[in-house]
């Protein structure tokens, strides 16, 4: 790790946040945890059931809108999200989430066409135990209809110029914003604005984003270049073909996160491969990358090399993976902190 970044390197990057403007457009969402005290719950009378007395509720970002809440968490100093929401009760909630987390929400198109996307997790609580129910997700039943495409291109056209850097979170396997005629549109601006960073995040069609950074997992990737084969595990090399094809027809870096393993990373006509940074279980990889696109998008506009933005985004996903039941995120301290940690693992094993 420190053959690529040193601490004082990091430190740099890390600084350079606060005079960036980087938006974020894709699939936002609500992460809403209910938590059930069980203790409460008696027999319905009405039905033979016992029902889950809700007694808090907490609010967070989710999907895009979590890689939106990373980038202000690591001080980016204008965070703006462009998006399609619905005309309902959860827009009003995630409109204010994000406003509290210093975020520009004045972006999102809200539609009666639309359900603003939110992810119900109940937690069940006993005496000395809890455990997770079965989610509920609100979702859109309709693809996003054409005036609705047209509206939102016309906004990140208006926007873009004034943007270090997009991050396109493209979520949803069906109905999502990211429609065929959004993501051509993302692709003809990622081609005319060369110089602004366009980092794409999809979970079923990343082989079809063009003049962008790709942040597959290795399944994803596996699926973008082989859709017949299965899911197994492969060795790094034949994933560094992989990641190197994906490269090619992308015309930029691509960073192919491997979960414990750590990261590909295939740019400039090479690979490398980067091993996971240290964590402790228990382990909640919800939201890690969303951490990592966010890390990996403020390092490239802070002129890391894609070597140096994977180390630190690597470092940033190691943060979250250790907060349980959050959408977490990664803060600067954080980070350097993983990285001290890192640091002193290596050297104890020396």
């Amino acid at each position: 790790m420190e053959d690529l970044l040193s601490r004082t390197r990091l430190q740099e990057i890390l600084s350079r946040s606060s005079d960036r403007k980087i938006g974020v457009i894709g699939d936002l969402a609500l992460d809403a945890y209910w938590y059930a005290d069980m203790t409460r719950s008696f027999l319905s009378r009405e039905t033979p059931r016992f029902p889950r007395p809700i007694v808090r509720e907490v609010f967070s970002p989710g999907a895009g809108a979590n890689v939106a809440h990373n980038l202000a968490a690591l001080g980016v100093g204008q965070v703006v999200v462009f998006s399609v929401v619905g005309e309902d009760w959860r827009r009003d909630i995630l409109t204010d989430v994000l406003t509290s987390l210093g975020i520009e929400a004045g972006h999102l198109i809200a539609s009666s066409q639309r359900s603003t996307v939110t992810y119900v997790k109940p937690i069940l609580q006993g005496y000395d135990s809890w455990q997770e129910d079965s989610r509920l997700d609100f979702e859109s039943d309709q693809p996003l209809a054409p005036a609705l495409e047209d509206a939102l291109i016309d906004m990140i056209r208006q926007r873009l110029p004034e943007l270090d850097a997009l991050l396109i979170a493209d979520q949803l396997e069906i109905n999502g914003i990211i429609t065929d005629r959004v993501r051509g549109a993302l692709n003809d601006l990622a081609a005319h604005y060369a110089d602004r960073w366009f980092v794409v995040d999809s979970r079923q069609r990343i082989g079809l984003f063009r003049n962008m950074i790709l942040k597959p997992n290795w399944r994803e990737a596996l699926r973008a270049v082989y859709p017949d084969r299965s899911d197994r595990a492969l060795p790094h090399d034949e994933l560094a073909r992989i990641g190197q094809t994906l490269a090619d027809r992308a015309g930029r870096p691509v960073f192919v996160t491997l979960s414990e393993e750590g990261l590909m990373i295939c740019a400039e006509g090479t690979h490398r491969h980067l091993p996971a940074a240290p964590v402790q279980p228990p382990l909640d990889p919800v939201g890690a990358g969303d951490a990592f696109a966010a890390a990996l998008a403020v390092s490239l506009t802070a002129g890391a090399t894609p070597w140096e933005a994977g180390t630190v985004a690597n470092l940033a996903a190691a943060v979250v993976v250790e907060k349980l039941n959050q959408t977490g995120t990664a803060s600067p301290d954080e980070i350097l902190t993983r990285y001290d940690l890192a640091r002193q693992e290596r050297q104890h094993h020396a």
